[in-house]
């Protein structure tokens, strides 16, 4: 499966209806990227789930990336999607794991590598 988008769809909304993409951008930006009380980590495993549980690729990798970039451990994410697949069935679990796979198999193999000295 590729886990890119086709089209941008900013950039098509833009193309159309500058002002609509523009406040789509905005009220994107002040609901995940702003300071409150909620980290930042958490905003993106709650999208990365939500997105999971629609079998959504593209958006479950790029808020599974964005939450571990934001200080989630690969355990964390595993541990969100395992239980959003108790309201999304089991398949969500393996299609989100398949979205995050080269990342999750990337980190675990350097996980793996024993210390140097």
């Amino acid at each position: 499966m590729d886990y890119q988008r086709k089209h941008d769809w900013r950039a098509v909304i833009r193309g159309i209806d500058p002002g609509a993409e523009s406040r789509i951008s905005d009220f994107i930006n002040y609901t995940i990227a702003r300071e409150t009380s909620t980290p930042r980590k958490l905003k993106e495993l709650i999208l990365m789930a939500s997105s999971a549980a629609m079998r959504y690729g593209v958006s479950t990798r790029v808020h599974g990336l964005q939450a571990m970039k934001h200080g989630a451990t690969r355990a964390e994410v595993l541990e969100v999607l395992s239980i959003v697949s108790i309201q999304a069935g089991f398949t969500a679990f393996v299609d989100a794991v398949e979205a995050l796979g080269d990342e999750l198999i990337a980190a675990t193999e350097t996980d793996a590598k024993p210390p140097s000295n």
